[in-house]
């Protein structure tokens, strides 16, 4: 500066490398947590889907993705689309699915709670680099 005072910031790498380390254990947590509701849509599906067979209710399975989790229905069994949207043969056309979409967005609520419990539980352990 003009008059000869200096500013100097420390702690921000620390504070950019914490927050990166964060981040990380957060993304690497979510799927384990997020899969329990995976499970609960899967179980809510499975159990609200047309029963004749039981085949398309055991075509329901939870998968890990990055940083979360899925729910699918309907991995070869060729009328599981019939079933969910409909569309032909008198069965009326539900752009959003009759269980599986529906069921996931009830499941929104349970969804963020968990998130911010992860958040939390991860901020609150998180030790933070010591500024040099």
């Amino acid at each position: 500066m003009a008059d000869g005072t200096e500013i100097k910031v420390k702690g921000y790498d620390e504070l950019a490398r914490g927050s990166r380390t964060l981040a990380d254990h957060i993304q690497a947590a979510a799927p384990d947590r997020f899969g329990l509701v995976a499970e609960q849509v899967a179980a809510a599906v499975s159990g609200s889907v047309p029963h004749v067979s039981g085949t398309l209710a055991g075509s329901v399975v939870v998968g890990q993705a990055e940083g979360g989790a899925t729910v699918g229905i309907g991995e070869g069994v060729p009328y599981a689309g019939w079933i969910e949207f409909g569309g032909t043969r008198g069965r009326p056309y539900v752009a959003q699915g009759r269980y599986l979409f529906p069921t996931a967005q009830q499941a929104e609520a349970e969804l963020v709670q968990v998130a911010e419990a992860l958040a939390d539980d991860e901020i609150g352990g998180m030790r933070w680099p010591t500024p040099t």
